[in-house]
């Protein structure tokens, strides 16, 4: 099942990842903010006016992105302290949690079936047979989704306003 995505990291498939998250955030208007049922009185609003907003299929995106870049942490994090180590580690486990509600809720119930053709060796002579499914997936229409954040996007590390209206660009 080879993508642009996948594979040992090198500079193709890190750009595919580092595409395929943006945008991470965008501009939400209060409209489309109350719309959601979410609370505005806490909502965090940006300089460039609007609310800074996501995507849940983004963030989810960017977890899993981010288990692949600790997955080979010897090519992407090879000077990172202990102490960077260990506040990844911590927002993983966020990751991790995120990513499992996600899948329980959107549960993809498309049926795998197994077969000996092209099985995979394991360990020396034991052999495991590789899951196929011919299936039809109904998915949405990326372009579509893509488009319409790209339209609202704001930048990664965007100026936020304070409760107080005093302006901070932090580190998303």
């Amino acid at each position: 099942m080879g993508s642009e995505f996948a594979g040992p990291p090198n500079q193709s498939n890190t750009k595919a990842w580092d595409d395929l998250i943006t945008p991470t955030f965008f501009s939400s208007s209060l409209s489309d903010l109350q719309m959601t049922g979410e609370s505005v009185d806490d909502a965090v609003r940006l300089a460039q006016g609007g609310y800074i907003a996501g995507l849940a299929v983004y963030h989810n995106i960017h977890c899993l992105r981010r288990l692949r870049l600790f997955l080979h942490s010897n090519y992407y994090y090879d000077n990172f302290t202990e102490a960077n180590l260990e506040y990844l580690r911590g927002h993983l486990g966020h990751c991790i949690e995120s990513l499992r509600r996600t899948i329980m809720c959107d549960a993809d119930t498309t049926v795998y079936t197994f077969t000996w053709k092209d099985a995979e060796l394991i360990s020396p002579g034991i052999w495991r047979p590789r899951p196929k499914s011919s299936q039809e997936k109904r998915c949405v229409n990326w372009e579509k989704v893509e488009n319409w954040a790209m339209e609202r996007r704001v930048e990664l590390n965007p100026v936020l306003l304070k409760p107080s209206g005093e302006e901070e660009k932090i580190l998303m």
